[in-house]
């Protein structure tokens, strides 16, 4: 530990997320010492639907000044959610409106960029809904608002721009920069042949490390009471701060599941060259430069579909025999991505005599949650331990009908606040790039014992696939 590691006093994480934003003060013991937290902000432009990255500084700096009150804060770290680039100008600021990647991309956009994008086995990411690559947003930007993307200096992802616009130079990161991205070619980490066709990888900002020091935070933003350091570090993509997190726990062979609003999987041991597109499959690349391979499943949003407005902790396994023996099914999806479940986007429906209410509601969209995820872990060929983080580990029905499809697999919620933060904040800890151990805490869940899952399991792909037909 170096003198700077040892005089370590507060360390905030600036975590951008789609639905939520907040800024959490940690001890260097890994300690939430206070938050703030507010809503995400989103509109819908002229061309896409908008971030709007002024309100999410504005509150960033706001919090970190009344958090630094609590605690000198000497380190500053920010993860974010993927999916977002932005494009600067000459003066810093971003050329064209940052997009949200839940933005419907028109027909001739996507017909146009599908024919442009680079091949699976050289970016390790299929074609996605929505807005969800970044080489989309950029293709997207360029054809629609030419003049204004002509004055585009550099490119760098949302994480990357938020510590640019807190007082840290403008970098990029790997972890940032290569998920659903289409910007890198994950066989060797550098710029994808698109981004060398049309020119973006002149504009990638400099790439530097997750935890290397990229300035200090602006006086104008800190205030002239700002007691701490203020030193911000590169930043990382949140689901890469969460995995990280159980890497410095020590853990070695295993699948994470990180949950909120998509569920997504990094398999440790997994094959990329095995892997299928079709089924929501993609490879990111960790903090450390290592290509991991990932399964998506837009489970959070698929769950609120189903539950509609009823929490996980209403489910009940008694309701799922009752579902088993009545045949009743979730069949995917709900949403415009079918997951582990090619052909299926938008045709979710529920069939058999289903009753409507709370309990019944929440049960339902556990079950099928925990079959979506079973399917997910199937296509990268899951064979160790399972560890859930995020919402979805305090959903004991989920847990339990998991643990049952997965046997052969050990299943662990975890006890850990804010995964995602936490892992962020372990970034403080190594300037050295060597990760501290920090234990996290959980527990071993017992499968749920329900007579005829494995059939009902059966049936239910045997009709998912006939849906998928139809």
């Amino acid at each position: 530990m170096n003198a700077r590691q040892e005089n370590l006093r507060g360390i905030a994480v600036v975590d951008v997320g789609y639905t939520n934003s907040k800024v959490v003060l940690y001890s260097p013991a890994l300690k939430v010492l206070d938050e703030r937290k507010i809503t995400s902000p989103h509109h819908d432009g002229k061309h896409y639907r908008e971030i709007d990255t002024t309100p999410i500084i504005d509150f960033a700096a706001r919090a970190l000044r009344e958090l630094d009150a609590v605690s000198p804060i000497d380190r500053i770290v920010v993860s974010a959610h993927g999916a977002c680039i932005v494009a600067l100008g000459p003066d810093g600021a971003p050329a064209v409106s940052v997009m949200d990647y839940m933005s419907e991309p028109p027909p001739e956009i996507l017909k146009a960029y599908e024919a442009v994008m680079p091949d699976f086995a050289e970016a390790f990411t299929p074609p996605l809904p929505m807005a969800l690559l970044h080489g989309l947003q950029l293709f997207w930007q360029q054809q629609v608002m030419p003049e204004e993307f002509a004055k585009v200096r550099t490119i760098l992802p949302l994480m990357q721009f938020v510590a640019h616009a807190l007082g840290g130079r403008a970098v990029s990161e790997v972890s940032s920069m290569s998920c659903q991205s289409h910007l890198v070619d994950m066989r060797d980490g550098g710029p994808s042949s698109m981004a060398k066709r049309f020119g973006w990888d002149k504009l990638y900002a400099p790439e530097a490390k997750a935890w290397e020091v990229i300035g200090i935070l602006k006086p104008e933003l800190g205030g002239a009471d700002f007691k701490g350091r203020g030193e911000i570090l590169a930043g990382v993509h949140d689901s890469n701060a969460n995995f990280l997190r159980y890497l410095a726990a020590g853990q070695q062979h295993f699948t994470l599941l990180s949950t909120g609003t998509w569920i997504i999987g990094f398999d440790t041991d997994a094959e990329i060259a095995g892997l299928d597109p079709a089924r929501d499959i993609v490879a990111n690349k960790n903090v450390f430069g290592r290509t991991i391979a990932c399964c998506r499943f837009f489970g959070g949003k698929e769950f609120e579909l189903v539950a509609q407005g009823a929490d996980g902790a209403h489910a009940s396994t008694g309701l799922i025999e009752d579902f088993m023996a009545k045949k009743v099914m979730a069949l995917p999806s709900f949403t415009d991505s079918g997951g582990p479940v090619p052909g299926t986007a938008v045709k979710g429906r529920i069939v058999g005599p289903f009753g409507e209410g709370r309990d019944a509601r929440a049960s339902l969209a556990s079950l099928y949650c925990a079959l979506m995820v079973s399917e997910s872990l199937d296509a990268i060929h899951s064979h160790g331990n399972i560890i859930v983080d995020g919402p979805f580990s305090q959903n004991k029905t989920f847990l339990a009908v998991l643990a049952a499809l997965r046997s052969g697999q050990t299943v662990y919620a975890s006890e850990a606040r804010d995964g995602t933060a936490a892992g962020a904040a372990c970034l403080a800890l190594m300037p050295d790039g060597l990760l501290p151990h920090i234990d996290v805490p959980l527990r071993q869940i017992g499968p749920a014992t329900i007579s005829g899952l494995k059939a009902y399991q059966s049936s239910w792909r045997r009709r998912t696939q006939e849906n998928a037909d139809v």
